[in-house]
Formats: structure tokens, sequence, C-alpha cells
């Protein structure tokens, strides 16, 4: 296999000296939840477990993965070299912070074990687990949005540190400081990385692929591709290495508007062009509006799918002009240009049970969720706090929900008590709560109180604070200074300068707005972004700098 012109070829040199064994430095595992403000939610964010865990045919207990062809008995476990996180630190100074243990969503952590030294049907044992080495990780496009690099998945394939997948064939324990030792390795002159070479590079040598098509101990996945290969069949990469366009813009006509109470006013949006197959609004979305010039603004999305949907917004005491557009300003007939329905508040795929939590216009991050409860005959419950009863929105859906929607009006004396509802749960229920930073603090603090489980809780922010003592943004990469007034966002300076930053919910919910963060002090706000991804990225529609920052932008 050869070496490319830009590899370090000392630092190859380490990689290849052979491996007989070493000790497992961590063990991480982690759920789904959405990531990157993408429709497609991610479990890539694993966290360290102590102590032992058990390991099935399908890989540690308590690990998830987002689609079934991320998982399964042949890739049960994946592995990934700390010292490639050195390299990338070195090859991208502009991620550095990010290029952390278990970034690669690694399950198993170890220093000397990586592709240039295993070999493809390597049976190794693994503290109590006997595994085997199968297949190299086809890394996609997710990668690009984890370390914040365009072309992240393409370089770590094409430099053959993706990581590999083993297959169970003993199941037992594993637990951080067990040692992993080669058991047999039947393939010696099958690395891991000259698998990749013909998967990546040499893409038609039909005499090798002959030989890897009989490869013992090699993955399904890639075994087909080289058969494909040999039937002249070849396989679109690009989709897999890049991913989909995001938030395009399409335009979609006003067919509906009706004001639902004194501060609420819902709308109905039908594609001007419909698609023939429209994509159903999944639980949790937002959409972004154009309302006029450069003001964007998003809100959740009620109900519909891709060709017609609904949303619901209040006219807020503090508008920074998109909710006055939307009741002041939009007409039934108006045409707007609207970005893709995006969900970034998810139900759990790991409850039994749905417990949600509305305050006030909150109500519209749940509708659909409900509803969705109710196709798919889920058990769930919807609690909608009001002031009066004249605040009540969106009844035409509530009546559909029956038994299973609870409205509290506040005037009327209908008081929710969170304890009582609270101590009904076991840890099989997840609670979703969306309305006031009140209500979102009495939850938590009830939450914790009865020793409920932190990760059985979500919340998203209708509304954040955003104002603040004004700062500059110096950007680094096109020269430009801006200046971030005080009632303004850094989000809408950067696109009354022409930089169109991504975006979805526009409450610091869901990341998609963030920017790279060069030096400078940032005052956080919102729950979008990790804490160890703080350092070096800021979410630009909550988020604040103070005097003077440099963005990588």
């Amino acid at each position: 296999m050869p070496v490319f012109e830009d590899e370090d070829v000392e630092a190859i040199k380490i990689l290849q000296q052979p491996w007989r064994g070493e000790k497992v430095a961590q063990v991480r595992t982690g759920r789904v939840k959405p990531a990157f403000g993408m429709k497609e939610p991610s479990a890539i964010f694993k966290h360290i477990r102590s102590g032992r865990i058990t390991v099935s045919q399908l890989g540690f207990e308590g690990d998830e993965h987002a689609y079934e062809f991320h998982g399964g008995p042949e890739k049960a476990l994946l592995q990934y070299s700390s010292l490639h996180y050195l390299r990338w630190k070195k090859e991208l100074p502009q991620s550095e912070d990010l290029f952390g243990l278990g970034g690669f969503g690694e399950n198993i952590v170890a220093k000397h074990a990586n592709e240039r030294n295993m070999c493809i049907g390597d049976v190794v044992q693994i503290g109590s687990v006997i595994a085997q080495v199968c297949e190299p990780r086809q890394p996609c496009y997710k990668l690009n949005h984890r370390f914040q690099v365009k072309d992240m998945s393409k370089r770590s394939q094409d430099l053959f540190r993706t990581g590999w997948f083993y297959r169970i064939l003993k199941e037992g324990t594993i637990q951080a400081g067990d040692e992993m030792i080669l058991l047999e390795r039947p393939n010696p002159d099958w690395t891991v990385a000259r698998v990749q070479y013909y998967l990546y590079h040499d893409l038609k040598n039909e005499e090798v692929m002959k030989e890897l098509v009989q490869l013992r101990g090699l993955g399904a996945e890639p075994r087909n591709i080289f058969i494909n290969r040999l039937k002249k069949q070849f396989e679109n990469q690009a989709n897999r290495l890049e991913g989909v366009a995001m938030n395009i813009w399409t335009d979609y006509r006003v067919v509906e508007k009706k004001i639902e109470t004194p501060r609420i006013a819902s709308l109905v949006f039908e594609a001007v062009i419909p698609s023939v197959s429209p994509e159903a609004v999944l639980p949790g979305s937002h959409v972004r509006l154009r309302l006029g010039g450069k003001l964007v603004r998003a809100y959740s999305v009620v109900a519909g799918d891709s060709n017609r949907f609904h949303v619901a917004i209040a006219l807020s005491e503090t508008s920074r002009g998109g909710s006055h557009f939307i009741h002041n300003k939009v007409q039934y007939g108006d045409i707007l240009p609207v970005g893709k329905i995006t969900s970034s508040f998810p139900l759990s795929v790991d409850a039994d049970d749905h417990v949600f939590i509305a305050g006030g216009i909150g109500i519209t991050a749940f509708i659909a969720s409900a509803q969705h409860c109710r196709r798919a005959g889920y058990s769930y419950h919807l609690h909608y706090l009001v002031r009066n009863s004249e605040d009540v929105a969106l009844k035409e859906y509530l009546k559909d929900f029956g038994t299973n929607v609870t409205i509290y009006d506040k005037s009327a004396g209908q008081i929710f008590n969170i304890q009582t509802v609270l101590n009904q749960v076991n840890d099989r229920v997840h609670i979703y709560c969306c309305g006031s930073e009140k209500l979102q603090n009495a939850v938590t603090d009830t939450a914790k109180s009865i020793g409920m489980d932190p990760a059985n809780l979500h919340f998203e922010k209708f509304e954040i604070a955003t104002s603040g003592d004004p700062f500059t943004a110096e950007l680094a990469d096109s020269d430009k200074t801006i200046e971030v007034e005080g009632e303004k966002t850094l989000l809408d300076a950067l696109r009354e300068a022409g930089i169109d930053i991504s975006s979805s919910c526009e409450a610091g919910n869901c990341g998609t707005c963030r920017v790279g963060v060069k030096s400078g002090r940032i005052e956080h706000r919102g729950t979008g972004l990790m804490e160890d991804e703080k350092c070096s990225t800021m979410l630009s529609c909550v988020s604040r700098g103070i005097g003077t920052i440099v963005l990588d932008l």
C-alpha cells in the first residue's frame, strides 16, 4: 500500500509497529439525540462508562444507533486509535479543541491498535469478550459537522483513520483497564488500511477484488461492494461523504391565516410547486421563514407535511421583528421563501411513555409529537398550561387527543402540580417541556428532588434572551469587522453583512447556527453545544461576544 505525499512517514512507521495487545483506555456509549441541527439524529456523542459493561451480539448495553444500518452484528463495537487525535490537532488546528477522545463516536478507546496494524479477521479477547475485526468504518458526512471541517469524512477515509468494527464471537463484559489480547490472525497481509485502499483508491483492481470477496472474516457490507464492482456496478460515495444540501429555500403561499388567541396567530403554508412525495412533519420540527429582506426566523411546525404545513406564532413583547411581521404584515395569498423542515426536538427512542408539558405558545412544540404517539399507539399525555380559557390555541388538534390532554386554566384555579405528575412516572418515562424559564426550572428542580434521571428530561425554549452589551466580531477569513448592537443577535448581524449562516430553532436549542471562534470571550446561552465545544464555538442566534471576538468565517 503506497504512502501518500502529504503523509508523515515517521508517524506511519509508528502506526505500523506490530500489535499483539494493550489495555483498554476508555469504554464509551451514547444515546440517539438531535445533532448539528439536522433532520437526522445521531448517537456520535459517546460518554465514558465506568465499571463492567455488558456486551451482546449487538454491542454495549446502553449504546444506541440512529439507523439500523449504523449498527447490527457486524458493527457491534467501534474502536479508534487515540494516536490519530494528535495528528488531527496538528493538521487541523482550527478544530483542535474538537479532537478529543471519543470524538469519532468510538466505543473502545485504545492507543496503539490502528488501521495499519490490525487485520481483517483478527480475533481479539477484550475483557471477557471475544471479538473479531470484520470491516473498516465507512465514514459519513456527519463527521464534517462534528469537527466543523467540510471534507472531514473524506479526509478520514483517505488517510485510513476511520476506526474499525468488531463482530462478537463470545459475549461478556468490558471495562477500562481490561487487557486486549490478539488470539488469532488468519489474514496477516490484509490490514484494515489495505482493505480501505481498495475500497477508496484502487477501485477497479479485479484481481484483488476476487481475493477480497473470499477473505475470511470480512463483513458483508464491504464484501458486497467488491462483489458489485466485479459486476461493474459502482457505488456513489459522494452521498455518504457529503450528505444532502440543507436550508434550501422554497416558495410557499399563505393559504390560511387565523387568530387563535389574543396573542397567537396561526398560518397554513402550501408549496407553490408541490412535491410528488411530500415528507411528513416529524416530532419536534422547526422551519425557517424569510420574512422580507434579510429577516429570517424559525418556528415550530404544528402539523402537516412538506407540501402543506401549519405554524402558530405568539406576538412577543420583545420581538426582534419576526412575530411583529407575521402578525401585522403577512396576509392571505402572500408568498414567502421557506427553508427545509427539520426535526431538532425528537422523541426519545428509549421511552415507554411520553409526558409533554407545554406552557402557552410552547404547545406548538408538541402537537406533532402527540399526533405521532397517537398514530403509533404509544403511551402519552399532554399537559397544557394557560393563563385563561382565551389563551387556548389549536383546539382543532387538541380535541383529537381526547383524555390524553389536560388543560390547566390558571384563572379558573386549575393549577398544574408538577410534583404530582412526576411522582407518577417511572424510569422508562421521558418528560418533555417547552415553556417559560420559570416552568422549566420548576420541572428541573422537582425532578431532581425525587431522583429522576436527568437523561429522561428534555427541554426546549421557545424564547431566550438575546440582547446584551454591544460587541465586535472580526471575521478572520473574509477580513471583515462587524459591530453587533445590543438589541441585535450575531446571527442577524452576519446575515446583514451578506453571510448566510444556517439556522433552525433560533432559540439556542439545536446548534445549527454554530460558528467557530478563534479568540475572544463568549457569553454562552442556549443548550445547543456540548461543554467541550464551547471553547471553540458559539451559537450565533443567542450567545454574545464580550468586547472583541475573532470568528472563523
